[in-house]
């Protein structure tokens, strides 16, 4: 005979207890008739505090002036509107927070005819929740981020052109001040759309340009005079920095427009003055605190941005990073935290919103350890050469589809003493290649049918003498998987001086060229 268990209520009770979701019984006036430890663990009752209390407790107000009309109703017809069906709804903690939970209730049997239970299975999903809103907002910033990426293309390569031309006109006319005075607006303007082309390339590439080894107490104590007179004279900005803040590896550019960003949007939201308070402090995530924030674990700086203004309700966190959503009417863009958002996940961190209408809100924003043995030796700094070592003899073969772009790089290069000849394809450079003694190859990354990386491939094994340059006007990150590192490393962003062209073509042709590394193409 096969031993039998009695199952006595302390055994059933243990159970229960033992279950990851949280378990609720009621009876059919709704009344709470169990409540197991995880039910305790998402709600904050203890089982005391919550049995003999009305299942209303909680729901918010307007969730729990219902469930006695659902209740009733199944009552009376057996309709089972909500039982027996497995789906989301809204609970409310014993401190009045609310959160998303996955709710289950079945019926159980009963031998009082006179009384009816039910039984509903509680999961908190918060934390799934989070998630699915990051992974939704990073697949819309991913759409936006091609679409930039396609129109900055072009874009850069205009400005490359009114850029190269004002460097040449400047050069030949410097004797006209008042040319000059013109010249001088025209690159003004110019520089300044290559920044709003930079900001706005933030969206597509997943690894900011120009990162380097930081200390991010040393940009705030730069840019704190700036912040101070950007806040209304009864705005109070504090800073506690740690005396010993670990180094952050990140585009510095763009880490002082976040900043600035978000100590733009403190003021607005203390129209009637208050205190900014920025803090830095070094912390380290363990794995249960990394699945929350959704970040690895390990060494991290935390940026606290705090202001005493007017708060946010959770309605408008839930959409605060998305792309041109903003509470500031026609005088906001919707861009300027969705470009934080941006920079924050390209350096692999992650921002965390806490408000309380009314009173307060923090911006807690965690940035990895500069670790040296995770990140490339960065490039060592090369001074200026002055303007006659600029000259040289040798043969540049320049590939772009874009015209205007080769007759410009070709009137820099040849006013320096370079041979210059052109392609306007990659088969088209290779088909040259084949009957010209080459020095160099100054190749677009973008071009239909072959790209600058399929070009420095095959040159790499066919001439492997020849010295190449790529130059894009925004991040390819496909190129870190068909051509090596170091070529990817270098890659000249355009819109680029005729300064900064020149001395990098200098510096590849005073080195010896290494043998391609098949581990690395």
């Amino acid at each position: 005979m096969p031993e039998t268990f009695t199952f006595n209520e302390k055994f059933l009770k243990n159970i229960l207890n033992g279950m990851v979701d949280g378990v609720i019984t009621i009876n059919d006036k709704g009344i709470i008739q169990s409540f197991n430890k995880s039910a305790e663990t998402i709600f904050g009752y203890s089982s005391e505090e919550a049995i003999g209390q009305n299942v209303k407790l909680l729901m918010p107000e307007s969730t729990g002036s219902h469930h006695d009309d659902y209740i009733n109703h199944y009552l009376a017809t057996g309709d089972a509107h909500i039982i027996g069906i497995n789906r989301e709804v809204t609970a409310q903690r014993k401190n009045g927070e609310q959160f998303p939970m996955r709710l289950s209730v079945v019926e159980y049997p009963s031998e009082d005819e006179d009384e009816r239970w039910f039984i509903g299975s509680c999961l908190d999903i918060t934390l799934t929740k989070q998630k699915d809103e990051q992974l939704n907002r990073s697949m819309k910033m991913d759409a936006l981020g091609k679409f930039i990426s396609g129109v900055a293309h072009d874009y850069n390569n205009m400005l490359g052109v009114i850029l190269g031309y004002s460097e040449i006109i400047t050069d030949k006319y410097k004797d006209d001040p008042q040319l000059q005075k013109y010249i001088s607006q025209i690159t003004h303007a110019a520089l300044r759309n290559k920044d709003l082309t930079t900001s706005l390339l933030s969206y597509s590439s997943s690894d900011s340009e120009n990162k380097e080894k930081i200390i991010i107490n040393d940009t705030l104590n730069s840019d704190y005079q700036i912040l101070s007179k950007i806040l209304t004279a009864n705005i109070k900005l504090i800073m506690k920095l740690d005396e010993n803040l670990w180094p952050a590896y990140l585009n510095k550019g763009c880490l002082e427009d976040a900043i600035l960003n978000m100590t733009i949007n403190a003021m607005h939201a203390m129209p009637e003055g208050g205190t900014l308070e920025l803090i830095t402090l070094n912390t380290h995530i363990r794995s249960l605190d990394a699945q929350i924030l959704n970040i690895q674990p390990g060494d991290y700086i935390k940026l606290s941005i705090s202001d005493t203004g007017i708060g946010m309700t959770a309605e408008v966190i839930s959409h605060i990073f998305e792309h041109f959503y903003t509470t500031k009417g026609k005088q906001g863009t919707g861009l300027g935290l969705s470009q934080v958002y941006a920079f924050i996940s390209q350096s692999n961190g992650t921002i965390h919103v806490q408000s309380d209408p009314g009173k307060s809100t923090c911006f807690s924003i965690y940035l990895p350890r500069y670790n040296s043995e995770s990140h490339d030796t960065e490039m060592s700094d090369v001074a200026l050469l002055e303007q006659e070592l600029y000259q040289g003899t040798e043969t540049i073969l320049v590939v772009d589809d874009e015209l205007s772009i080769v007759e410009l790089t070709k009137t820099i290069l040849s006013s320096h003493g370079y041979k210059v000849i052109s392609a306007n394809s990659g088969r088209e450079a290779l088909s040259i290649l084949e009957k010209e003694n080459i020095d160099l190859v100054l190749s677009d990354v973008i071009m239909p049918d072959m790209d600058g990386y399929e070009l420095a491939h095959i040159i790499q094994h066919k001439f492997p003498h020849i010295k190449i340059q790529l130059c894009s006007g925004y991040s390819d990150i496909k190129g870190k998987s068909v051509t090596n590192t170091q070529l990817y490393k270098t890659i000249l962003q355009k819109p680029f001086s005729s300064k900064v062209l020149l001395q990098r073509i200098k510096e590849l042709l005073s080195t010896e060229n290494k043998p391609a590394n098949s581990e690395n193409i």
